[in-house]
């Protein structure tokens, strides 16, 4: 990866520590109350995206998009479950941007007009139709839970498709 982010593994293993260090601070009970009180807002899958699948060629050689996007979406199942398994019940997860049309994505692949690439456009809608189907499921699977996507992939695609709607007349121009 590109950009400086924490695995899920890594992550986990933070949140694992924190347990630790609350159960020493307030017991046992109570962290198990703060822990299944709490609200967990979670991101997933678009740096995947944009900076290992688009950007390491690699990774487009040992995968191709549908089964990258199943892999993406496999492993941040697993990671809900882990974190449904240390407690938490209240979780929301965005599902993943117009990842073509972020800014660095068209300028560094949108040509000389700098629009969206296609491809990473059509990788972010395949992710989030398997992401929402699989958040649907872990909500009926884990019994207590409370899993909610935040769709950010509409209304900035909205935004970037209909600048003057919202105020930039040049949207290209920064």
């Amino acid at each position: 990866t590109l950009a400086n982010t924490l695995s899920l593994d890594d992550q986990l293993k933070l949140f694992k520590e924190y347990l630790r260090k609350l159960k020493a601070a307030v017991g046992e009970n109570a962290t198990s109350t703060i822990i299944s009180q709490s609200f967990y807002f979670i991101c997933a899958g678009s740096n995947d995206i944009t900076n290992t699948y688009f950007t390491i060629p690699v990774r487009r050689l040992q995968y191709n998009i549908s089964a990258y996007t199943a892999l993406l979406v496999h492993w941040a199942a697993d990671f809900i479950q882990e974190l449904y398994a240390l407690g938490a019940r209240r979780m929301a997860l965005t599902n993943v941007p117009p990842c073509g049309c972020l800014p660095s994505q068209r300028t560094l692949q949108g040509g000389p007009l700098r629009e969206c690439v296609v491809s990473e456009e059509q990788a972010a809608v395949l992710f989030n139709s398997k992401f929402s189907s699989q958040l649907r499921s872990l909500n009926q699977k884990l019994p207590g839970s409370r899993i909610v996507v935040l769709d950010i992939y509409t209304p900035l695609l909205n935004l970037i498709v209909n600048p003057t709607r919202y105020g930039p007349s040049a949207p290209n121009a920064t």
